[in-house]
């Protein structure tokens, strides 16, 4: 999925209050700065070359602070939030030799709660298409059981392939950019497509119609909704209990972004905001409060990183003050979540998976992983486990050995490709309240794995998986725009894990 650049500080326009000692000025400086609009990142979470030649001069210039560094210079860009008033360089100084000081040489490796084994049992495991032709950056796996079909999106060619559940391609469409969510409707479906798919500010995204011609062909239809910031995820729903749904889109962006609401006005469908923030990745709906009204939950990965319950008032309308659920230092790389009762309590807890890496702190650091956070019954959440994942992206949580209660399994980015590579996709079964026996597939070595979806593809009562590629080299050719041909990806670009219990 899109890169989640993770910086360090999204400035903001009022400064906190300085209290409490300090170990230094540096340490208040930054406190002050740093903390106003997020977690503080504390120095520990990144390497002494990482804070001084990644995250700090990409920090600079949201602060105002004016550098000789032609990065930080480009970073510039006329959306980026930037403090009123500028930091002044002796200040910066201090914030930096702070950072400098405070942070370790290298990071800890991660240390797992069980040595993980390898191939389980339980899924035999083999490419989707054998040879399949691909730019390796899949954007979007869907599927469709009501017709047994699977849509796949990738960038690098802009395609849309449809197969049937036999894995056979049943029709190409190519789209103006790359898909990133789809609803599937009787007679037609809905793509949301990304304008850009590399971090940028225009509002070039769209989610258009295309019907179908025949029984799997796809022709164009409209535009539903235009000028969109890099949207990568929508849900269709009738928060209002009026009959008619609303389009409700995570538009991710990058310096400006937006959770919004769009509902048809009888000519068009016009734009409600919910949070203007960018970095919106992923929703649920679920009734949160016990009222009957259909809430918002939605993870936000870009600065502030974030989960917030928007709380529906009954007619389809979220009013401020939004509850935050759970919040994460900008470093942490949020990439999904999903709720689920772990506990059995009857009240959703929370699956959070943070790992993105493709962003000034390219290290593998040991605080990426799983994380459950379970609910108290007044939606107030602790962490009530984590598993390490150098790279996490994504999380299917099921029942995939029907023993009862929830299993994991998980993609990465960006694992230990040096030492341990198998673990680029992982999977936990579930043994006990909060206790899983971890397992790594040796097919996950040479590849990134981000994407994934699950069916009874082989009709045989058990749920199987099928994961999707997201190779990086090809997302920086295709971003220094160095695509002139299709590009070829690594060994297989969907993987498919069919269940063999």
């Amino acid at each position: 999925m899109p890169r989640l650049t993770g910086v360090l500080a999204l400035a903001c326009l009022s400064l906190a209050a300085c209290r409490g000692p300090y170990g230094s000025e540096g340490e208040r400086l930054a406190r002050t700065y740093c903390a106003a609009c997020h977690v503080f990142p504390e120095p520990a979470l990144l390497d002494k070359k990482t804070w001084q030649s990644g995250v700090l001069p990409a920090m600079a210039p949201r602060l105002g602070v004016s550098t000789t560094t032609s990065f930080s210079e480009a970073l510039r860009n006329p959306y980026m939030t930037v403090l009123t008033k500028a930091v002044s360089p002796r200040d910066w100084d201090q914030i930096v030799q702070y950072y400098r000081e405070r942070s370790p040489d290298t990071l800890p490796y991660q240390s797992l709660p069980a040595e993980p084994r390898v191939d389980p049992d339980l899924f035999r495991t083999g490419p989707f298409v054998p040879r399949m032709h691909s730019s390796a950056i899949i954007t979007l796996l869907k599927v469709d059981p009501t017709y047994e079909r699977i849509f796949v999106g990738e960038a690098g060619t802009n395609r849309l392939l449809i197969f049937d559940w036999k894995r056979r391609l049943l029709s190409t469409l190519t789209l103006g950019s790359p898909p990133t969510d789809l609803i599937v409707e009787n007679e037609h479906v809905l793509v949301l497509e990304s304008g850009i798919l590399s971090p940028n500010d225009q509002a070039r995204g769209s989610l258009v119609q295309y019907d179908f011609s025949g029984h799997d062909s796809l022709r164009f239809n409209r535009i539903l909704i235009d000028s969109l910031l890099r949207p990568v995820f929508v849900e269709q729903f009738d928060f209002a209990g009026d009959g008619r749904n609303d389009f409700l889109i995570c538009e991710f962006g990058d310096n400006r972004g937006r959770l919004a609401l769009y509902r048809y006005d009888g000519a068009k469908y016009a734009r409600h905001v919910l949070d203007a923030s960018p970095g919106a990745i992923r929703f649920e709906i679920r009734d949160m409060t016990g009222d009957g009204h259909p809430d918002i939950v939605a993870l936000f990965a870009q600065g502030d990183e974030r989960i917030v319950l928007f709380e529906n008032d009954g007619k389809g309308n979220f009013p401020e003050p939004h509850r935050i659920l759970a919040r994460f230092p900008p470093v942490y790389g949020s990439m999904y979540f999903s709720l689920h009762d772990f506990n059995g309590d009857g009240k959703p807890d929370i699956l959070y998976v943070n790992g993105d890496n493709f962003d000034y702190s390219r290290v593998l650091k040991p605080y990426h992983g799983v994380r459950i956070l379970e609910n108290d019954g007044k939606n107030n959440f602790v962490e009530r486990y984590f598993f390490p994942v150098y790279g996490a992206a994504r999380a299917e949580v099921a029942d995939f050995d029907k023993d009862g209660d929830l299993d994991i399994l998980i993609t990465s980015n960006f694992a230990d490709s040096a030492r341990h590579p198998e673990r680029g996709i992982m999977f936990l079964e579930n043994t006990g309240p909060y206790q899983f026996q971890p397992y790594a597939f040796s097919v996950a070595s040479g590849g990134q794995w981000n994407l994934m979806a699950t069916g009874d593809f082989n009709k045989d009562g058990w749920l199987d998986v099928i994961i999707g590629a997201m190779n990086l080299g090809d997302i920086a050719n295709l971003q220094r725009r160095l695509t002139g041909q299709p590009l070829e990806g690594g060994k297989d670009p969907i993987l498919f894990f069919e269940n063999r219990r």
